[in-house]
Parts: C-alpha cells; sequence; structure tokens
C-alpha cells in the first residue's frame, strides 16, 4: 500500500501499515507484464482546450499553460520554494488506453530524474478505499539498494491525452527511504468522476487517460533533508551522539557539547585524579563520565549522574538557568578541583589557559598626563545587542570611551577637576573566548529580567580582534584572528524556550547541531542567518516580525591555536583507570539492560513455608516486606524463574531450594482475595495442571481451534501458564509449601482430598500482646469445630482442660467469634482461613487488663493492630540526625484525635499539653518543619494525611499555644561590631508591639551593640534577597515586618560617622554584595552614609571598615554603581556624593566570592548551585 499526502499540504505525512513494500504485500513490486502498460501515447490536441477541472482554470489574457509543453512553469506555482540545490526536473508522461481492464494495482514503467530511477504506482479503484483513485511515485532503486535515497518534490497530473491544458494537480515534497520508498495522494480524484462530471468534460477520454509527473530532485547537503528521524543514527552520521534532557537541561546540555568538542578541555578533564573520589558526590568524576560516554557510546547518554553529583534532585532538573552563570560556576568548581589536585599536568591551570582573558578600566585626563586604571581578569565578555547591528559594532560599543567633562569632569589626583575619557580596552584575549549577547536586560529593582531584544545582530564565520587591543598589550604581535567554532541559540521568550547548540568540532569538519539527544549536520544557513534574529530576510507576509530564535552565546577559537586546542582525542588520552572503571559500569549497565528487556521471559516467585506464618505477629497471612530474601534460610524466598520451565523443573528448583524431596511437600498457590487478604487457596498438582491448562486454552482461543492431547501435554506443564492461570493482580507469584513427613517413597505427594480443608491457627497472649501464627491442621468440611479443638489445643500446647475462644480472621477489621457446635462448612471456613485462639478471660482477668490499658481480647487487639503506626518525634531544636537525643517513638492509633496524640507526647515529656506544640516534617516548599494547628475535628489520620513518613517534630514551649497565637517568631541576624560579624537567633514578640520591644528581646537573649568606637544605639532594617529594604524607627509595629520567604532581618549598631549629622548631609547609598552576576546576591547589605567631597579611595576604607573583611578578601572585591540595567566600575576618584545627586536609584554593588555560599538569584527562581 502506497504513501498518502492530504493534496492541501506541500510536505510529506506519516508511512501506514499498507505500504506497498511491506513483507505482506512484498510481491506488489514485481513486474510483470501484465501489469505494465506501455501503449504509445495519442496525438496531443491543438492548445485551444477548455479547462476540464476548477483547479486548472488559467488567468484571464494569459496562454492556457500545457502539461506537456509548460510543465516548468506549471510546477513554479505547486512547489515550495527551497533553499536547496535543485539537482534536476524531468517531467514524464504516462499514457494508459485500457482504464477499465487494468489489475488493483499497476505500476508504469521506470524513468529517470537526477540519477534515480523513478514510476508511477496506480491504483485505478482505491487503495485501502474504493471512492478514489489512488496514484504514488516511487524510488525504485531501493529494491536493489535498500540504503538508497533521495529527497524530491513532485507534483502528479491527470488529464485527458487530448486535452494538455486542462489538468487536474496535486505535489508534495517527501524523503524517499527503503521505509517510506513511495508516496503520494490516496484521494486523487473521485472514482465516480472518471466517467461523469456534471461540471467538466470526464477525465476517461475512451477509456484512455494520460497520468504526468514532475520529479525535481533537491540536493541533501546536510543528509538529512525532510528526515524523519525515526530510523536516524547520529553516531553513524555525524560521529556524535546527543544527551538526553531531563526535564528542562536542554540549556545544560548544550553548553556540555561544546564544552566536549573543546578536545583540550576534554583532555584536562581527563587528567583529573578521580581515583579515589566518592563515585555518586563527585562532579570531576561524573564529568569524566560523561565524556567517556559521549566518546565511546553509540546512542545518546545520560545526564543524570551529572545532576546528582551537583547535588541536584529532580525538580531541578525541570528548572531552566542562564548558561553564561552555570558555565561560571561549573568551571569555578572544576578549577577548584584542579588546583586543589594536580601538579604539572594537563589539567594544571587548563581552565584559565583556555579561556581567561585581562581587561583594563582606565580613566585618562586629556590636557594633563595623569591616568587611573584598573585590570582585572574575565571568562567571558557580555555584548549588548541592542542598538549594535553586528558582532563588530558590539565590539566598538563595548570599548567605547566616555567622556568626562562639563559637571561631570574626573576629580584628578594633584590637578583637580579635569576633561577625561573614560573606558575598557583588553589587554589579551583567551584562546577560546566566550562571548554572551545581551539578548534579555535585566531590572536590578525588580531583580529579574524584563524584556528579551531580538532584534537583528549579525556575527562573522571569523573576526580579526586586534583592533580592541591595548596598544601595550604583551601578546601585540601575536595573531589575534578568531574562527567560530559554537553558536548556543535559545528559541522561546522570557517564560521559557528551547536551547540547542551548533558546533564546528574541527577545521575540516562540517557545522553539526546538537539538540539534546539529536545530533544532525548542519547548513551555514542554519548557523548563520537563522540565528541572526530581527526580521527574517527575503520572506514575504513577515514584515514587523522578529523572530524569537537566535544566538545567545557565540565561542570563537584563536585560529593559530586551532589544531592544539582541537586535537583528536585517541583512548590513549584516558587513564587506563578511567577506561577500566566505565567499561566495568558499561558491562553492569548492558547485564541490566539485558535484564529488562528479557523481564517478560520470566517471573517472580515468593515461596512461602510454614516458619514465616509462624514468625507473624500482625494481622492476615504473612507479613512479607521485611520476610523476603533470596538466600536458602529465609522464611519466604524469592526465587527468578523462566516462564517456560515445566512445573516438574519447578518442583525440582523448589526441591533443592527447601533442601527436601519432592514428594515431602505440596504447593499451594495464594491468591488476593476480595477482602484484601492473601491466602493459600488451591494445591497445584500434575494432574489439576493439566485440566487448568486445558480449560484456559479452550478460553484463549475461544473454541475456534481443537487442542490435541500432544499439544496439551507439551503447554500444561509451563510454570507461565500456571502463573496467568492462579495469579490477579499480584507483582509476584505466591506459593505456599505444605511439608510433608511421609513414610513411603512415592514419588508425587498424594493430592489433598476435595472434602478436606486446611486450616492455619493463630495464639493470641493478652498479658504479652502478642499474636503469632503456630501451625496449620486439615479437617472435613462437615466437622464440626468442637471436633478439632483437642487437636488445636495440642498445636498451640494447651492442656486439655484449658477453655479457650475462637475467632475467625476474616479481614483486618472484621474478626467474628466462632461456635464451636457448627460445622466448618456452615461457619464458611475454606483452605487457607485463620482461625485465632486465647484462654477464656475470667471477668476479673478481663477487668485487669483493661486496667492496664491492654488490649484484652483478639478483635480489640487486631483492631488496634490495624489502625496502629509507630511514629517518631524528634526536638525540633535537635534536628541533626547522627544525634540521638530527644527522640522517641509511640504506637499510636491512626483513628484518634489528634488532641491525644499531644496528650501521650506531653506525658512522654512530662509537660504540660497546653504548651506541647507539634511540627510536620520539611518539604520542597519549606524548609523548615511546618506547625500544625490544633484544631477541635482534626484527627490523628488527617495529619498522617499530610506526611510521607510518619515523622513529626516537638517543641515544648514556656507559654501555652494559645499565647503564642498572639506572638510572632522572629529570625533576625545580629551583625556587631561588623556586618561580617554575624548570629541568628529566634526571638517571639507579640504582634502588637514595636521595634523598640523587638530590640528589648534580642538584648535579652544575649545580643550585645558594644562595639569600641560604636554609638551603642542599635537599629533594625529589612532586606529582601540580600538587597537593602527598609529601615525600622522604634515606634513601627513588629507587624510590619515582611513575613515573605525572601525577606531578611538584621539588626546592627548604629556606626559613628552617623551620629550629629544635620539631616540634610543624611545622603545614604545603598550597599549590596554579589558574585559575578548581579542575580546571585549574598551577605549583609548596607545602606552607606554618603560624605560630599569624599573620593572614593577614602570611601573604600570605611567599606571595608563597615563589612568587616579582611584585606585578603577585600582585595579582590570588584566595585560597581548598578543603575537599571548596567553595572558601571567605580573608580578610585569618583565621588559617590556626585553620582547619587544624578542617579537617585543607583545602588554600589561589591562583586566578590560567595564563601557562605547563600547567594540568591531572585524572588521567584531557586538558586543555581554547584555542590563543590
Amino acid at each position: 500500500m502506497a504513501q498518502e499526502v492530504n493534496p492541501m499540504q506541500l510536505v510529506a505525512g506519516d508511512l501506514n501499515s499498507g505500504n506497498p513494500n511491506d513483507n505482506q504485500n512484498s510481491n506488489n513490486n514485481k513486474e510483470s507484464a501484465a501489469e505494465k502498460v506501455d501503449s504509445p501515447p495519442p496525438t496531443y490536441d491543438t492548445l485551444e482546450d477548455t479547462p476540464m477541472l476548477e483547479s486548472t482554470v488559467q488567468p484571464t489574457g494569459l496562454s492556457p499553460l500545457s502539461v506537456t509543453d509548460d510543465w516548468k512553469a506549471i510546477v513554479k506555482t505547486h512547489f515550495t520554494k527551497l533553499d536547496e540545490t535543485i539537482v534536476e526536473s524531468q517531467n514524464f508522461h504516462w499514457d494508459i488506453s485500457n482504464w477499465s481492464d487494468l489489475p488493483e494495482r499497476v505500476e508504469s514503467p521506470t524513468f529517470e530524474v537526477g540519477r534515480f530511477r523513478w514510476s508511477i504506482l496506480l491504483f485505478p479503484r482505491g487503495n485501502n478505499q474504493k471512492e478514489y483513485v489512488s496514484i504514488y511515485v516511487k524510488l525504485v532503486d531501493i529494491e536493489k539498494d535498500p540504503d538508497a535515497y533521495a529527497c524530491a518534490q513532485f507534483a502528479i497530473f491527470l488529464s485527458r491525452p487530448s486535452e494538455p491544458t486542462n489538468y487536474q494537480c496535486q505535489a508534495a515534497q517527501h524523503r524517499f527511504t527503503q521505509y517510506a520508498s513511495d508516496w503520494g495522494f490516496a484521494s486523487m480524484i473521485p472514482i465516480d468522476r472518471l466517467n461523469f462530471d456534471s461540471q467538466q468534460l470526464p477525465v476517461l477520454e475512451n477509456n484512455c487517460i494520460r497520468i504526468s509527473t514532475v520529479v525535481q530532485v533537491i540536493k541533501d547537503e546536510t543528509g538529512v533533508l525532510w528526515h524523519d528521524f525515526i530510523h536516524y543514527d547520529s553516531k553513524k552520521i555525524t560521529g556524535f551522539v546527543g544527551l538526553k534532557n531531563q526535564g528542562a537541561t536542554c540549556y545544560m546540555n548544550s553548553l556540555f557539547q561544546s564544552l566536549y568538542c573543546t578536545n583540550y578541555f576534554r583532555k584536562a578533564v581527563y587528567q583529573i585524579p578521580t581515583d579515589q573520589d566518592d563515585p555518586t558526590g563527585s562532579i570531576a568524576l561524573a564529568m569524566q563520565r560523561l565524556f567517556y560516554n559521549l566518546q565511546c557510546r553509540d546512542t545518546f547518554v545520560d545526564t543524570i549522574e551529572v545532576t546528582k553529583s551537583f547535588g541536584w534532585n529532580s525538580s531541578d532538573a525541570f528548572m531552566q538557568h542562564d548558561v553564561q552563570e552555570f558555565n561560571r560556576i561549573l568551571q569555578d568548581t572544576l578549577e577548584t578541583k584542579m588546583k586543589a589536585n594536580i601538579r604539572n599536568t594537563p589539567a594544571d591551570g587548563a581552565i584559565k589557559k583556555l579561556f581567561k582573558g585581562r581587561m583594563k578600566s582606565y580613566i585618562k585626563c586629556i590636557n594633563v598626563d595623569c591616568e587611573s586604571a584598573r585590570a582585572e581578569d574575565y571568562y567571558d565578555i557580555q555584548l549588548n545587542v541592542k542598538g549594535c547591528k553586528n558582532l563588530e559594532e558590539s565590539f566598538v560599543d563595548y570599548v567605547a570611551e566616555e567622556m568626562m567633562d562639563g559637571e561631570n569632569k574626573y576629580s584628578a589626583e594633584g590637578h583637580g577637576l579635569q576633561d577625561a575619557k573614560k573606558g575598557v580596552i583588553f589587554e589579551s584575549f583567551p584562546p577560546v573566548l566566550h562571548l554572551q549577547l545581551k539578548r534579555f536586560e535585566y531590572d536590578v529593582f525588580r531583580d529579574n529580567m524584563v524584556k528579551q531584544i531580538n532584534d537583528r545582530h549579525e556575527f562573522p564565520l571569523e573576526i580579526d580582534l586586534k583592533h580592541y587591543l591595548d596598544t601595550n598589550a604583551v601578546d601585540q604581535g601575536v595573531s589575534h584572528k578568531y574562527i567560530l567554532y559554537g553558536v548556543l541559540v535559545h528559541t522561546g521568550d522570557l517564560t521559557g524556550g528551547h536551547y540547542f547548540a551548533f558546533v564546528k568540532p574541527t577545521k575540516q569538519q562540517k557545522w553539526l547541531k546538537f539538540d539534546d539527544d539529536r545530533v544532525v549536520p548542519a547548513t551555514l544557513k542554519e548557523v548563520l542567518e537563522d540565528n541572526y534574529g530581527g526580521e527574517p530576510l527575503n520572506v514575504m507576509g513577515h514584515r514587523g516580525y522578529k523572530r524569537s530564535t537566535n544566538a545567545y552565546m557565540l565561542v570563537y577559537i584563536r585560529e593559530s591555536m586551532q589544531d592544539e586546542i582541537l586535537a583528536d582525542v585517541s583512548q590513549k588520552d584516558i587513564p587506563a583507570h578511567l577506561v577500566k572503571k566505565f567499561e566495568q559500569e558499561r558491562q553492569e549497565r548492558d547485564i541490566r539492560l539485558k535484564g529488562k528487556e528479557e523481564q517478560h521471559l520470566y517471573i517472580f516467585v515468593q515461596v512461602i513455608t510454614k516458619e514465616a506464618f509462624e514468625l507473624n505477629e500482625g494481622m492476615d497471612f504473612v507479613t512479607y516486606d521485611h520476610l523476603v530474601d533470596t538466600s536458602f534460610t529465609s522464611p519466604i524466598r524469592r526465587l527468578r524463574v523462566r516462564r517456560d520451565m515445566s512445573f516438574g523443573d519447578f518442583k525440582e528448583l523448589l526441591s533443592e531450594n527447601l533442601a527436601m524431596a519432592k514428594n515431602q511437600f505440596r504447593v499451594w498457590s495464594m491468591v488476593n482475595r476480595i477482602n484484601q487478604t492473601i491466602r493459600p487457596d488451591a494445591q497445584i498438582d500434575d494432574e489439576r495442571e493439566k485440566n487448568t491448562c486445558k480449560s484456559y486454552f479452550s478460553i484463549l482461543l475461544d473454541g475456534k481451534s481443537n487442542i490435541s492431547t500432544k499439544h496439551i501435554n507439551a503447554l500444561y506443564v509451563a510454570i507461565g501458564v500456571i502463573v496467568d492461570t492462579y495469579r490477579a493482580s499480584q507483582v509476584d507469584f505466591r506459593v505456599f509449601i505444605e511439608r510433608m513427613d511421609l513414610m513411603n517413597t512415592t514419588k508425587y505427594s498424594p493430592p489433598v482430598s476435595k472434602t478436606d480443608i486446611l486450616i492455619f491457627i493463630k495464639c493470641f497472649d493478652p498479658e504479652k500482646q502478642l499474636i503469632r501464627g503456630v501451625g496449620y491442621l486439615y479437617a472435613k468440611k462437615m466437622d464440626t469445630i468442637e471436633s478439632k479443638m483437642k487437636d488445636i489445643r495440642e498445636i498451640i500446647g494447651y492442656e486439655a482442660q484449658v477453655e479457650i475462644d475462637l475467632y475467625e480472621e476474616i479481614k483486618p477489621t472484621k474478626v467474628d467469634k466462632i461456635n464451636p457446635d457448627r460445622t466448618f462448612e456452615k461457619c464458611e471456613i475454606q483452605n487457607g482461613d485463620i482461625i485465632c485462639v486465647q484462654k477464656t478471660l475470667s471477668e476479673e482477668e478481663y477487668k485487669k487488663l483493661i486496667q492496664d490499658e491492654k488490649y484484652p481480647t483478639i478483635p480489640d487487639y487486631l483492631d488496634f493492630l490495624f489502625y496502629r503506626i509507630d511514629t517518631l518525634f524528634i526536638s525540633y531544636d535537635q534536628q541533626d540526625p547522627t544525634n540521638l537525643t530527644g527522640r522517641f517513638k509511640l504506637a499510636l492509633r491512626k483513628n484518634i484525635p489528634y488532641i491525644k496524640v499531644v496528650q501521650w507526647v506531653a506525658d512522654q515529656l512530662d509537660a504540660n499539653p497546653a504548651k506541647v506544640q507539634l511540627f510536620l516534617p520539611e518539604s520542597n516548599h519549606n524548609v523548615e518543619p511546618i506547625p500544625i494547628r490544633p484544631i477541635p475535628s482534626l484527627s490523628f489520620q488527617d495529619v498522617l494525611r499530610r506526611m510521607n513518613r510518619p515523622v513529626l517534630f516537638y517543641q515544648v514551649h514556656d507559654i501555652t499555644l494559645a499565647e503564642l497565637e498572639m506572638k510572632r517568631t522572629l529570625e533576625i541576624t545580629v551583625c556587631t561590631p561588623t556586618l561580617s560579624d554575624t548570629s541568628k537567633m529566634k526571638v517571639r514578640v507579640s504582634k502588637h508591639e514595636c521595634i523598640a520591644d523587638l530590640l528589648q528581646v534580642v538584648q535579652s537573649q544575649g545580643a550585645t551593640f558594644k562595639s569600641k568606637s560604636g554609638t551603642r544605639q542599635p537599629r533594625v532594617f529589612e532586606a529582601l534577597n540580600n538587597k537593602f529594604h527598609h529601615e525600622f524607627v522604634e515606634n513601627d509595629l513588629v507587624s510590619s515586618i515582611s513575613d515573605s520567604a525572601i525577606a531578611q532581618l538584621y539588626a546592627e549598631e548604629v556606626p559613628l560617622e552617623e551620629i550629629g549629622v544635620k539631616e540634610e548631609d543624611l545622603v545614604y547609598l545603598p550597599v549590596f554584595h554579589y558574585q559575578r552576576g548581579v542575580q546571585r546576591t549574598h551577605s549583609v547589605p548596607f545602606q552607606l552614609l554618603l560624605k560630599k567631597d569624599e573620593e572614593f579611595s577614602d570611601t573604600k576604607k570605611r567599606l571595608q571598615q563597615r563589612t568587616g573583611m579582611n584585606d585578603k578578601d577585600w582585595s579582590k572585591v570588584k566595585f560597581n554603581i548598578v543603575t537599571g540595567f548596567t553595572c558601571t566600575p567605580v573608580q578610585d576618584h569618583t565621588r559617590l556624593w556626585d553620582i547619587k545627586q544624578d542617579q537617585q536609584e543607583s545602588i554600589l554593588g561589591l562583586d566578590h566570592i560567595d564563601k557562605a555560599s547563600h547567594a540568591v538569584r531572585s524572588a521567584f527562581n531557586k538558586p543555581l548551585s554547584i555542590r563543590g
């Protein structure tokens, strides 16, 4: 059956099961004389023919076009315009003179286009339907060469032989392969219109018709044009494999592929010593494994092991982060590892050697010889896109000098106010240059991205950066010509999108597109033009539309170092211990994969012994979880058995595992009953299995076929069939082994009589509060219960005169007392039922048990077991899992009131219940335990529904919970004597009290504000995301303090410099700390009092004193004025007072490493962090 394309579409559709090349219809492709139609075409008529179909009406005033002479002009209106090269276009005419005599399927003579042989497949009475004529184009070469393929646009025409200007046409484009060797239209024309048409002349002309086709072969430059990627092999086509997307890790995948193809970097990562590292917690080892798998695997690679080494969980994999920030943190982490472990190896200093450059910020006076400069390292460059047409303009913009004149003159030391030029110049460029294109604008006050820039921005294949280099640079004589190596692309908007990368792995290799798990060759247009952004060029109807797919990160490599950086990485470059380790992991992975692939061939059987029943001290037949094992001594053994194993062989296996002869035990199936219990149900024996399987296969075949005795004998013994017969919804098939002590040597154990039932006995000791299985016995259905009382006493070990009560354990919540005078049948006791026995209690014994808070009867005790849950209680103030103090367990009932739980906890702690507060464990959304609000109707079951595990935290307050409701618990960071000297404390104050009261509580808990040169005057301020937000006065209410998760509360001593200052001179500048990106804030923010004529060189001294940073750390701090979307370096002679007057919204940013690792990114996004 051939393939159909919707006539309204110009793209290929999916394959369907009726492909004429399918094996079930393979003879359809064989040519025969009967199927070939090769008659000479009739003589063409004149061009003055009238239109046949509506779709063929020619424009008024133009000469009609003929399918024989004007086919090139016709297909221009039917074929989609492509950027790809046209190899060849040809038309072919197939004239059919015996339409009514045609068979169901006909194939035309072959014709050649673009060095391929083609034919037309015709289904005159329809393909898989009977209403339309179906016609397809077929690539014939595939019959002899399955690997042959062709990309082509094609059009199929139907016309009367004498009227070539009147035609019906449908067109499509398709990739012809062995999986879809033909493509076309199942609904070419209605069959009922062949001989009659109310509006047109009929298509058939004297039982003749002309089928014409135009095939236009397209050059497949990349090898994947119009590929459906169903049968695609990235490794075979490109030599590379992709990375699996865990949810939203495409940004990470694109960077990993770029770093992997940077072969010098890959070699350096391989050389990091990791033989002693934690297999799951080492980032370096995870990166080595990732690179090794990318190099050696034939299919895409998973990144879960890498993200686990980062300390991420599954939720982190669904959170997109900024690639630049991720790259910086990853490089910092790897560089730290390299520094700590490596000396004189390829990895030593590899990151700095590859990615580190140096730039200089300067202010140079115009009229006097005075210059202030500061040099700093960089690992990437952020370039403006807005206002720049191309990469060159972005670099020009980056190094453009700003004039400082007029009111903005520069205060030069020793020269007063001077006209000056301020700018940035590069002192060196790294071998691998990462350029970050600023496609998103960041608002530091809103603390998020507010605008996406989709302007057109072109970047070249090569660029000379010498023009942007300082004339005094050390490497001025070295070539600074850079070659484009990678383009990381984002498609989407601010709220989300997708990331992929284009990389040119070698100088000779073509560009490749790395899109998660798929790697495909790419054209230069895909790399460049498609990622410039802005309006598409030469595309009609898109005026004013800007593409949301554009480059956001470019990677250039210095041309003179390409050979070194991109040198091949062979197996010899990988340390032997890594190869051994990763190959062993691969073999283990292959074994697991094979096990999964063959899983359907096996079943798991739980073999339950009498010992398992006797060890059960709870409900039902046995407790499974902690008893199941694969060892020979386990009371419940889990065996992996092939489904096709015979039942006889299965018994041999059991005999071996149980160390018993086959005639010493019976096998009973265990079933899930409707009442939610699991009990032995029926004996499995050879004769029963034969009858069972006969019934099984009779149902399976629905009586449509007779099964011979020979077939039954071959089939009935398969354990898989037995399992399918007995097992309901169980994951494992469970069997109970009944041990028999036979004195004879019969080969097989005798089957159980149909009148016998197997009953299991439990015994309950109310004093010990213990119930357990003790054994089993056989009884006749018509026996009375009383007749078996002697046997029951013997099994338990009771004397004959001991009075006993019997109960049937029907299900956990239903335990009925048994009347011994009734028969087993009357009591509806059957195979696998459990009779629970206890001594008959006197009235005094009963009362004593109640008085001792014990459960006196079997129904009471089993009811307790059903609702019981052992709950762990942990002190709120001692949450360290290694410290077991302050922990205890209580056996509680699920259905008790919550207030009763509090009472029992209070009794355990010898505390007042009114002062005991319980908390739920922390969750993904709450980093601290969550307090439980006690309401009258709350039950313990309600609390359990909100818990993943039975763990609660407790806290005993010094006031009642009712009083606590009127107070507010605050976490406040006390900073004294400097902002680096911090201590956190939790305080409790009334919601109606004020800040002054809060400070008194803080001081009463040990906080002191007595620095050597301080004022002894404390104050409280609030920050949001580590940025100064608001300072409170003493009369402000505590209720005005933010309860937002992003808010921080601080108390500090008012600096001495702020005392006695006139109100009009109290000008403050907010100061915050960040690491590289202004989103990654950390440490304690504050407000700095500005002094009118103070230069920044003096301001820095006050800043260091205020922050409390040591000289070593302070020397690494970079100072920037952050205004709106820009960060401007602060020079030593800058006056912050003047900046504040001109730019009221400016804040001062201190850029340095966050040693406390408390950085945050924004109010709504989880911080990006990688575990070191």
